[in-house]
């Protein structure tokens, strides 16, 4: 465990594949592939380990998202300052400034809170249509039934 951060060693490789992964790839990896890199091989223990790295606030993991993990700044400290440590660069292009990379994610975290802003905007109207649906049918029903009882 590190004192200064409150973290395990199995947390710590966590943080560290899932900071990887991201660079590399440009997206969150799945649970497996976080058990897979890290040599952990029960999904229920990966879950725990990133449910404590939430509570430590090194990861935001939105509720009923599987993939939507995100590293915090703390979380980012976290690696960086562990990369240094032990000699270890972070994982960037070399063409890439660190500038660029912080704008980036700045960037990707924006499009994060409008991505979820229009998911929930899409429900809205969803859930308005169906209401409308609901409400026309019952209307139709009711002028067919007129329409028995009273033909013209």
């Amino acid at each position: 465990m590190c004192p200064r951060f409150g973290v395990h060693y199995s947390q710590s490789n966590i943080l560290k594949f899932i900071y990887e992964h991201i660079s590399q790839k440009g997206f969150v990896p799945t649970i497996r592939e976080i058990g897979q890199a890290t040599q952990i091989s029960s999904t229920s223990v990966v879950n725990y380990n990133l449910e404590r790295l939430v509570q430590l606030g090194y990861v935001v993991k939105p509720y009923g998202k599987s993939r939507a993990l995100a590293l915090t700044k703390r979380g980012i400290n976290f690696i960086e300052v562990h990369h240094v440590k032990y000699n270890l660069q972070p994982v960037r292009d070399k063409n890439q400034s660190v500038s660029h990379i912080d704008k980036l994610k700045e960037e990707n975290h924006q499009l994060v809170i409008e991505n979820e802003r229009l998911r929930r905007e899409h429900k809205n109207q969803v859930a308005a249509l169906r209401r409308e649906i609901q409400y026309l049918s019952q209307e139709l029903r009711e002028t067919q039934r007129k329409t028995e009882l009273h033909p013209v």
